[in-house]
């Protein structure tokens, strides 16, 4: 158990055992890795780093096992405002109370239009348990900063997307934004079992990609992947 953990809170500070082997027999080096994100916690102070909680990093990973993906949502980094990150892509914190997220927001108005789903929460921990990797390219992010921590995260994050382009069976890559779609590009994600859905990035406002609400993908994700389970969108 992480230090400062208390009894009964989930430990999200490592990866679980089912991506920590693959991902090691990748070259990636957890051990290093943890160090760094420890480091950066300890530099920067409390509640100067999203997600606020270091306990949270690892969250997406414990939610949704390798073997349950069959949906990737690909971010670029945690939310600016620590409060609202806990370690799941678009997600906000059941702790936050403040106003949702302009993404979320636009992701949300989608889901209506498509599915005539509303949601009833901001944490999207339901869509990770029914096997939608929440993940961004950067785990942590520096208050202050205006981009995502490549640097750190480059590694880990390419391999992550090598192993899930791996998988057999269909996956759902849901790629919003230009940032998202070149990463994916770059793997490359091209597994011809899975199958690739481009939108412009939900905040985004004039966008050379059609936006979540032209084209809004839910339902044809949902029919890509059929009925074996059939995708619950519901929250």
């Amino acid at each position: 158990m992480a230090a400062g953990i208390g009894a009964g809170v989930q430990d999200y500070s490592k990866l679980p055992t089912d991506w920590a082997k693959v991902l090691n027999r990748r070259g990636v080096d957890l051990a290093a890795l943890y160090l760094e994100v420890d480091a950066i916690y300890e530099r920067n102070g409390p509640g100067r780093v999203s997600p606020k909680f270091r306990n949270d990093v690892f969250r997406a990973f414990h939610t949704t096992r390798l073997s349950m993906v069959r949906i990737v949502i690909l971010g670029e980094d945690p939310y600016p405002n620590p409060e609202q990150a806990h370690g799941l892509a678009f997600s906000v914190s059941d702790a936050y109370l403040g106003n949702r997220p302009m993404s979320l927001g636009r992701i949300f108005g989608s889901l209506r239009r498509d599915l005539n789903v509303t949601p009833s929460a901001n944490n999207l921990a339901r869509w990770a348990d029914r096997g939608a990797l929440l993940l961004n390219v950067a785990l942590t992010h520096t208050v202050g900063d205006t981009g995502p921590d490549l640097k750190t995260w480059a590694a880990f994050t390419s391999a992550v997307l090598q192993e899930v382009n791996d998988k057999s069976g269909p996956v759902a890559w849901l790629l919003w934004g230009d940032f998202a779609i070149d990463r994916a590009d770059s793997i490359p994600v091209n597994n011809p079992d899975h199958k690739r859905f481009e939108n412009a990035h939900p905040r985004a406002g004039r966008a050379n990609r059609l936006r979540l609400s032209q084209n809004p993908p839910f339902a044809s994700t949902s029919a890509y992947l059929g009925s074996n389970p059939k995708q619950d969108w519901s929250l």
